[in-house]
Order: C-alpha cells, then sequence, then structure tokens
C-alpha cells in the first residue's frame, strides 16, 4: 500500500510537469477535454470539502484516516490539474457542483455512526464516478496533457475507493462490488500492480507529448 502511494505521489507529480512541458504546441481541447478539467476539479473540491467533513464529524479511525487523505492526496491533484486548465484557456467553476454540495450537505446532517456510513457510502458512489470520468477522458479527449491527468488520477482515486471499500465492509455498508473487489484495502501484490501499470501509461504519456511536438515541430 505504501508503495502505490508513493509511486501515486511521483507519477502524479510527473505527469504534471509533462502537462506542463507540452506548452503552447499542444492540441487544442475537445469537448470532452474540457468535461473532464470541470468534472475532475469540481470532484477535486468536493472531495477536499468532504475530507474535511469527516475529520470534524467522523467516530471511526478509519473514516478519519480516509478523510485526512482526501484532503491531501486531492488537494495535490487539483495542483496539477489548474495550470493545465490555464494553460489551455479552459475556464474552472470556483466550487462544487450543486449535486455535489447537496449530497455532502445530506450526509452532514447526520451524526454518529450514521455519518460515518452515509459519509463512506458517498465516498465509494463519487469515486466510482470520477474514475468513469477519467475513462472517457482517456476514450474521447484529444489533448495529449488532459489525457496525461486523466492517466495520474486514476490509482490515487482507485486507491481512495479500495480504501472506502473495505470501511463499508467493516461498518456494514451495502455496495454493488464484484465479489473479492472490496473486502479489505489492495494486497501488496494488488498494489505492486497498479504501481507498474501507472508507470507503464507515463511512459505512455512521454510518448504521446513527443508526438505532439514532432508534429508541431
Amino acid at each position: 500500500m505504501h508503495l502505490l502511494r508513493r509511486t501515486a505521489v511521483v507519477l502524479v507529480a510527473a505527469v504534471g510537469s509533462i502537462a506542463l512541458a507540452a506548452g503552447p504546441a499542444a492540441a487544442a481541447p475537445n469537448a470532452q477535454d474540457q468535461e473532464f478539467l470541470v468534472g475532475a476539479h469540481q470532484g477535486n473540491l468536493a472531495e477536499v470539502a468532504a475530507g474535511q467533513a469527516a475529520l470534524a464529524q467522523a467516530t471511526t479511525p478509519q473514516v478519519k484516516e480516509l478523510g485526512q487523505m482526501l484532503i491531501t492526496d486531492h488537494q495535490a491533484l487539483d495542483a496539477q490539474l489548474v495550470p493545465v486548465a490555464q494553460q489551455l484557456a479552459v475556464t474552472l467553476p470556483d466550487a462544487p457542483s450543486a449535486s455535489q454540495a447537496a449530497a455532502l450537505a445530506r450526509v452532514q446532517s447526520l451524526s454518529g455512526a450514521e455519518f460515518d456510513k452515509a459519509w463512506i457510502a458517498l465516498q465509494i458512489e463519487s469515486h466510482r464516478a470520477t474514475l468513469a470520468l477519467g475513462q472517457e477522458e482517456l476514450a474521447e479527449g484529444a489533448e495529449p496533457s488532459v489525457q496525461a491527468l486523466a492517466t495520474a488520477s486514476a490509482p490515487v482515486v482507485q486507491r481512495h475507493l479500495d480504501m472506502a471499500l473495505a470501511a463499508a465492509g467493516a461498518l456494514g455498508v451495502p455496495t454493488s462490488v464484484p465479489a473479492g473487489s472490496g473486502g479489505g484495502a489492495a494486497s501488496s501484490t494488488q498494489d505492486l500492480g497498479l504501481a507498474v501499470a501507472g508507470a507503464g501509461l507515463l511512459v505512455l504519456a512521454l510518448t504521446a507529448l513527443v508526438a505532439v511536438r514532432r508534429r508541431h515541430a
């Protein structure tokens, strides 16, 4: 788990540097690229707010630990995303979406064990949505620097989801996860696999950047 966390942090920083290095030579973002930038940014803001709520209201150590992780990791992800959006002239909102704010408000209206359970359920839902958004970007996006952000964020978001699923099992929160994928935190073998996959995707991002630069040379 620690290997995956260290690798994910390095991958986020490295891909962020690649995205910034692409500069004005990169292709113009399409509608999917813009949707990803806006959606991922709002997701980061929502997860930071959710993490702060967990630190203030949670009664379960697992929930508090994940809450702090959300704050740290999603602030780091957003610090890589915002400069890319600025380079591509994509305007970002300054708050989570209305539906994200309403969902968190509903959770915050609860207390004790009910808060913890509802908070975990919300994190499972939101992180699945974030992973789906990243998959759409990789399939339909046109701008390499934005696709690099989607690549870098995936293992971080997946780790959060794995931890939320593990907490759900401990707290008795129902999930629709296939058997074997949510009974606990990712194993060391799974962590290593994700770390290796992340390194491979970084190579692909580097290749894409080189191709873009050669095309515009």
